[in-house]
């Protein structure tokens, strides 16, 4: 099976729908839940990115980037600029860094750089769409054993939110490596195993060298006030995530109606990662964000998405029938009323 294809596979899981900074800042913010959900400056009129349409042309990329020359296209979420390489820098160096930057060593235990696996090399037009790599490129092994877990048929809602999770760091991670490589100027980083055997490959479809422009973590924590204000949710909990830049993962909790919540996600996740559209592509503040609300009984809803090396969303809900975004019923699932 393709490296595609299995990238697929462990985006399913999650219900496919499309260092050191802060770390768990866990404290509760002084938010009323019933606090009217008035229209305000903050929340009605973010900072958006620049347009796609005032990018940079796309640049070229040294050898150190080898990507795959599979699909058409090229998926964008932030404008991408030429690499300096930065001579001298170790595989092993690289790694170091990025898990000490990362700011949640929860789900990724390490990471082992090495050649291909065998299987890969067999099989180039199966998984390097007949191109075969560099005779010096590397492979990252990303030991994340939650992320491909086998789950009973009836998981616990924390299995099911630790598994997402370590999908969406791992999914964060091997995109940040990808790039990383790429700046070092030295032998590419061609593809990636995620635990058990979730793999991917460096792809000419997803960008390189993307600059997201990010908000500074004041500025963010100030905007998750004021749209905790307006839509009723206080802060749990946040951790600003720094593959290369930032990913906040936030926890809230509300005393809303959850239908009537998981309705407004959307808007909320919009407001949080505010986005522009044109030119056929979205522009992003953030690479990657997660969203998890709860309420006195406990999680109900949880969405993920990742824009570096990879362009994935995920979404949970407690409620088959009860999703934010367009999803697909399980076959055989009865009708949703």
């Amino acid at each position: 099976m393709t490296g595609r294809r299995l990238t697929r596979r462990t985006r399913l899981l999650a219900i496919l729908v499309a260092a050191c900074i802060a770390g768990a800042i866990g404290a509760n913010v002084a938010i009323r839940d019933t606090a009217p959900r008035e229209r305000t400056a903050a929340t009605e009129a973010p900072v958006r990115p620049p347009s796609p349409t005032t990018w940079p042309d796309y640049p070229s990329f040294p050898t150190s980037c080898w990507t795959r020359p599979f699909g058409e296209g090229l998926m964008r979420s932030a404008p991408s600029f030429a690499v300096t390489p930065e001579a001298g820098r170790a595989p092993a160096e690289l790694v170091r860094d990025l898990l000490a930057r990362l700011s949640d060593r929860r789900y990724i235990e390490r990471i082992e750089i090495g050649p291909p696996p065998p299987v890969a090399l067999r099989h180039v037009q199966g998984y390097f769409a007949g191109e075969r790599p560099p005779a010096n490129a590397l492979w990252a092994y990303i030991a994340a054993p939650v992320a491909t877990a086998a789950l009973s048929d009836k998981p616990t809602p924390q299995q099911l939110r630790d598994q997402m999770l370590a999908q969406w760091e791992a999914e964060l991670v091997a995109g940040a490596l990808r790039d990383d490589f790429c700046d070092a100027g030295g032998a590419p980083l061609v593809g990636w195993t995620i635990g058990r055997g979730g793999i991917g490959i460096s792809d000419r479809t997803q960008a390189l060298g993307q600059r997201f422009p990010n908000l500074n973590s004041a500025v963010f924590r100030a905007r998750v006030a004021a749209v905790g204000r307006r839509y009723g949710f206080t802060l749990v909990e946040l951790r600003l995530l720094r593959p290369r830049q930032l990913a906040p993962l936030l926890v809230v909790e509300t005393n809303r109606d959850r239908k009537e919540f998981v309705a407004d996600v959307p808007a909320i996740v919009e407001l949080l990662n505010p986005a522009t559209h044109a030119a056929h592509h979205t522009a992003v503040t953030f690479e990657g964000l997660s969203f998890e609300a709860r309420d006195s009984v406990g999680p109900f809803v949880r969405t993920v998405t990742a824009r570096r090396g990879v362009v994935m969303g995920g979404q949970w809900s407690w409620n088959r029938c009860v999703y934010p975004y367009a999803h697909s019923q399980p076959g055989g699932a009865p009708p949703c009323p």
